[in-house]
């Protein structure tokens, strides 16, 4: 007899069940976030947008990209050894997908897009993008704690509130590394009978797991992630700069970890709503008061989703067209043949 959860479990785990919570939650924090700002401050601020600090960040935002790129190509070697390109390639089509789709398919569009591209197993492929996140939620709950640490002493901060969230967070990745330890654990072991048919996948995920297990590897990837993270704080400061807003290196930090704890809401495409909400926030908390925070938080928001998600949405569905018409001109080329 099926367990009376059961039902549930398999409602809630359906794509379109997902799809619908998470169109629901951006609409409604997006509706949140409008109804708290002045459309025609909004305009009139957005008009006065500094167009060279803006391409500055544009061109920042695409090195960015390319970093990533170089550090998921380490994290991809023990799977397969994939060109510098392939893997860019795969990167961009997989975030536009992000971009796109609500609660994060992306992801899985990236792990199948690489995956059926290049010959790969697509649970590898996942368990690759699980480091890759598990490196980034660490660097995420840094910035966080870092711009907390930069608020004490400032009046009606909320600190305690944000620090609940902190803790919620780190329980979750540190349960994250109990898994991703189990599986490597598992790695070698024969599974009892009753779980034989999960055996090959569990191979397959762990493939993309095992970098995790080597210390030179895990320090390689803790400098990559360094000097992504580094090239991605650049690019927003540099689109605060087109804003005519200069924020400390402390202040930075705190609207970094923000948007990076919006993203991992499972909300609308672009994270639209969320973005919104997490950097009004961000600005109330740094003082700028609740009527200029909620201005400066919206348009930064949408400056992101103009120019980095816009921008990298059109690359990769470009990408992903050029690569269909190669394959199907290919087929058509064999099959005449």
């Amino acid at each position: 007899m099926r367990p009376l959860g059961f039902p549930i479990a398999a409602v809630l785990r359906h794509r379109l069940v997902q799809t619908g919570l998470g169109l629901a939650v951006g609409g409604a924090l997006l509706w949140f976030a409008f109804a708290r700002i002045d459309t025609g401050d909004l305009l009139r601020r957005l008009a006065q947008v500094q167009i060279a600090w803006l391409l500055l960040a544009l061109a920042c935002y695409w090195v960015a990209l390319a970093i990533r790129s170089w550090r998921w190509r380490i994290i991809l070697s023990p799977v397969s050894r994939l060109t510098f390109f392939q893997v860019y390639h795969g990167l961009v089509v997989g975030y536009a997908a992000n971009n796109v789709l609500p609660a994060r398919l992306g992801e899985l569009v990236r792990a199948d897009y690489l995956g059926r591209r290049n010959g790969i197993s697509r649970l590898s492929v996942v368990g690759t993008i699980v480091v890759e996140r598990l490196f980034d939620v660490v660097v995420f709950i840094g910035f966080i704690v870092a711009g907390i640490a930069g608020l004490h002493g400032r009046p009606n901060s909320k600190i305690p509130e944000i620090l609940h969230a902190v803790e919620l967070v780190a329980l979750a990745c540190v349960l994250l590394g109990l898994v991703l330890f189990g599986l490597l654990r598992f790695r070698h072991k024969k599974l009892p009978a009753s779980l034989s048919f999960l055996e090959n996948p569990i191979r397959s995920l762990t493939a993309g797991l095992h970098l995790i297990s080597g210390l030179q590897e895990v320090v390689m990837l803790i400098a990559a992630t360094a000097v992504v993270w580094t090239a991605d704080s650049t690019s927003t400061w540099l689109l605060c700069r087109a804003m005519d807003v200069n924020p400390s290196f402390m202040d930075l930090l705190l609207i970094m970890g923000m948007s990076c704890g919006a993203a991992l809401i499972p909300a609308a495409p672009a994270n639209a709503g969320a973005l919104q909400a997490a950097l009004q926030l961000a600005f109330i908390l740094l003082g700028f008061g609740e009527a200029a925070g909620n201005q400066l938080g919206f348009e930064l928001a949408l400056l992101v989703q103009g120019c980095f998600v816009g921008t990298c949405t059109v690359a990769g569905a470009l990408l992903y067209f050029v690569s269909s018409v190669g394959q199907t001109t290919r087929r058509a080329s064999s099959r005449s043949s």
